[in-house]
């Protein structure tokens, strides 16, 4: 009896030692180009790292902000999830420059997951000729027909 009570137990334990069903980050499809229109919680930037800790942070100085409202340097915590963006094999040397599309979420934290289409800047080269295009000021049209002067 005190066999089969041990055995129940050690199977029992086994149950709870038994690995969950991993949630893999899944990327349904992940952008290809910048979206045409950016949520209002959406953050594009072109940012160099400053410093950064492996499964913690990674820290940017940012150079142009394309979207969202983001200081001079901004931190993104990392090692949060199986979908952030900085997780090797992402090397994250200081100087390194990244197009980083992230949300900023309700409690304020910015996530980058590799579903948005951030990298490194020299990969990204399609992506910063667009996001630029679009923020160049447009001429303003001339109106049609004949050109005022001032009255005098």
């Amino acid at each position: 009896m005190k066999r089969q009570l041990q055995m129940l137990v050690l199977s029992a334990l086994g149950l709870f030692a038994l690995p969950r069903t991993a949630q893999a980050c899944d990327c349904v499809r992940g952008r290809v180009l910048p979206p045409v229109q950016f949520g209002p919680s959406d953050v594009v930037f072109l940012g160099r790292v400053v410093q950064s800790q492996p499964l913690a942070f990674v820290e940017f100085e940012v150079l142009e902000a394309f979207n969202g409202r983001v200081d001079r340097r901004v931190r993104v915590l990392t090692g949060r999830s199986d979908c952030d963006y900085f997780l090797p094999p992402v090397v994250t040397k200081s100087g390194t420059q990244f197009l980083v599309f992230g949300t900023i979420h309700d409690d304020g934290i910015l996530e980058v997951n590799r579903c948005l289409g951030s990298g490194p800047s020299n990969q990204k080269t399609r992506e910063l000729e667009i996001l630029r295009q679009r923020a160049r000021p447009r001429p303003k049209q001339q109106e049609s027909g004949r050109s005022r002067s001032p009255a005098g």
